[in-house]
């Protein structure tokens, strides 16, 4: 489980709680923290010393990014399969157990997604990525068309994200959707999707992906770097 941190001290404690109650126990938990300035890194430390019996990690890095904490966390797993969560994003207690049930009877995918209720102040979403994704066509077309995956939704087979070549250190924003594109173009990749609600997505002023501008110049530069 891979969960990149920056200035997350008002929520970090209530994510990794949803995450240590999980009914499947098999897995390890790496923090990765972007340069935090505020008390995120001491709130991790803290948490960590309540729940000791957890295997976990925290990478303290320079601020480079959210794809940067992310490959960083890649790098220092040791698991087959790399589950993310962004670090204000709320997984429910089975989510880990449906998805390596899914697993265990789909054995020749490469990554799973499943579906997430979005919260924006007091908008809910459901958003279900299956209904999104066109399996007649090419993967990497389908999701050029309309971005179906969701990070904090997402397990992925660890050699598939060094295949596709983890995430976009340079981009400010939108690096997920940039690797999903290269994950498409892997030849004969293998998709499934979970209908199952099992993580809350939450926006909040002032996180990356409310900053719209930023997103949507990183969305055109995306889509003209793979528009042919």
């Amino acid at each position: 489980v891979v969960i990149p941190t920056y200035n997350s001290e008002d929520f970090i404690a209530k994510t990794l709680e949803t995450v240590f109650l999980q009914t499947y126990n098999n897995y390890e938990v790496i923090i990765s923290d972007d340069g935090s300035t505020d008390n995120t890194v001491g709130v991790v430390k803290s948490f960590s010393f309540k729940n000791p019996s957890r295997k976990k990690s925290l990478l303290i890095n320079k601020h480079e990014g959210p794809g940067a904490a992310r490959n960083k966390g890649i790098k220092s797993a040791s698991g087959d399969w790399i589950s993310f969560l962004d670090s204000d994003d709320l997984w429910n207690h089975n989510k880990l157990e449906s998805v390596v049930g899914y697993i265990l009877k789909n054995d020749d995918i490469d990554l799973v997604c499943h579906s997430l209720v979005a919260i924006d102040g007091s908008k809910e979403t459901l958003m279900d990525p299956s209904k999104y994704f066109n399996n007649k066509i090419d993967p990497f077309l389908s999701i050029y068309r309309e971005n179906c995956l969701h990070t904090s939704a997402l397990t992925i087979k660890k050699n598939i994200l060094y295949q596709a070549g983890l995430f976009d250190n340079i981009l400010p924003s939108a690096q997920d959707y940039d690797l999903w594109l290269r994950l498409g173009m892997i030849n004969k990749i293998k998709m499934g999707f979970i209908e199952d609600t099992l993580t809350t997505h939450i926006s909040r002023e002032g996180n990356i992906s409310s900053t719209v501008e930023t997103r949507l110049q990183c969305m055109l530069e995306i889509s003209k770097k793979y528009y042919a």
